[in-house]
């Protein structure tokens, strides 16, 4: 009976062997098989999901080692001149106008008593829901959608021909048809007017507090004439030509959106992590991770899985003819044992959504295997233990 015992477990445990310990828990496929099913492929609908292998050397790392956006976005590029902020509906303004002499229509003649200076003011008034203004022995003048200048010259010229050689001034006093909304996560949202000289978007921003999040992790979202266009906080700081100025009516929303990646297998933690910056490295990445596990990680079995462009494995000499579409299902791999591998771990240029695996160690599935034989033989031993108790017991 003994014998039978150990012979049945030493069979279970030649089993679990020759299956390449897949009964046996790990944390992800085998770094072998990774390698091996790296260009396979199958018209079955069963078939695992085909996918690039990519060793990053030093041949490539060129291009895998340029800063590229962790996440696509618009880019704000002004495409005309700077806007020239007009009067609108709603607008407050005061009107002075100026004589060359006494005893023009506006201004009394010099007599006893009479007021110094050869002018007048015209109350305060607003742009009405037509665009106009009023003006004595002028009429309606339109002001919508015209420059102060402009308004002051069509006054002067209806004038010319009654007054004595008039003079106009129009300041604006209160500006309500230059709205622009600021929203989202900024400190003090709502809306702001335009100043006459213009504004520009980070100059909006500030005015409403600016931001609540660092800029790698906030999205500027203007909306402009129906349109949308998206990006990065911190690319628009880096780049003085994003910081367009900005437009009445223009709407705009401050969203935060961290970027992130996931670390899983012999990683000290596995997890979801934010990138700190706009732009990461794998060494970079590995190490918020918790680096290697000393006493289960395989260093020759580092893996970045990534949905790249075809474009850019195109450029890097790799034949993408097999697959459809713009995203390629590539996994790069990095042998970190070898004298360079922590340089090209350096240099790799991490992106939004991806994911490091790293592979265990041919020690640690062996140490694996023997506990599950040591598992098995003491639960043999025991069988054979209570067995004699119970004999001894009838």
């Amino acid at each position: 009976m003994k014998k039978l015992l150990w012979r049945s477990w030493f069979m279970v445990a030649c089993a679990i062997l020759l299956t390449g310990c897949s009964l046996l828990p790990r944390s992800g496929p085998d770094d072998n098989d990774i390698k091996l099913l790296g260009r396979v492929s199958s018209p079955e609908p069963e078939a695992p999901l085909a996918y690039e292998l990519v060793p990053v050397n030093a041949s490539n790392l060129v291009e895998l080692g340029v800063a590229r956006t962790a996440v696509p976005s618009d880019t704000f590029v002004e495409k005309g001149p700077k806007p020239i902020i007009r009067l609108g509906a709603g607008d407050i303004i005061s009107v002075t106008i100026f004589e060359a002499a006494p005893g023009g229509l506006f201004t009394p003649s010099t007599t006893a008593g009479a007021r110094p200076g050869n002018f007048v003011d015209i109350p305060t008034q607003s742009v009405d829901e037509n665009g106009n203004i009023s003006i004595p022995f002028a009429g309606l003048v339109p002001a919508a959608g015209k420059t102060i200048p402009e308004v002051e010259a069509i006054i002067q010229d209806r004038l010319k021909n009654r007054a004595i050689e008039p003079q106009v001034v129009v300041a604006l006093k209160e500006q309500h048809s230059t709205i622009v909304s600021v929203l989202g996560e900024v400190n003090s949202p709502g809306s702001l007017t335009l100043s006459q000289s213009g504004e520009k978007l980070l100059e909006l921003i500030a005015r409403a507090g600016g931001p609540k999040y660092p800029p790698n992790e906030t999205w500027v979202i203007m909306q402009r004439n129906g349109k949308k266009i998206r990006g990065l906080m911190s690319r628009i700081l880096a780049d003085p030509k994003q910081n367009i100025y900005v437009r009445p009516r223009d709407q705009i929303y401050l969203q935060r959106e961290m970027a992130t990646f996931t670390a899983v297998g012999a990683s000290g933690s596995n997890g979801l992590f934010p990138f700190e910056n706009e732009h990461i490295t794998l060494s970079q990445a590995i190490g918020r991770a918790g680096g290697l596990l000393d006493t289960q990680a395989n260093p020759a079995a580092v893996f970045v899985y990534r949905h790249e462009d075809r474009p850019f494995l195109e450029k890097i000499g790799i034949d993408v003819s097999r697959y459809d579409g713009n995203k390629i299902p590539t996994v790069y791999s990095i042998d970190m044992l070898d004298s360079t591998g922590l340089l090209l771990a350096s240099n790799f240029q991490m992106r939004e959504k991806d994911a490091i695996f790293v592979g265990n160690a041919k020690s640690v599935e062996f140490l694996k295997f023997l506990t599950v034989v040591n598992a098995a033989a003491a639960t043999q031993s025991n069988v054979i233990a209570a067995g004699k108790a119970t004999k001894g017991g009838f």
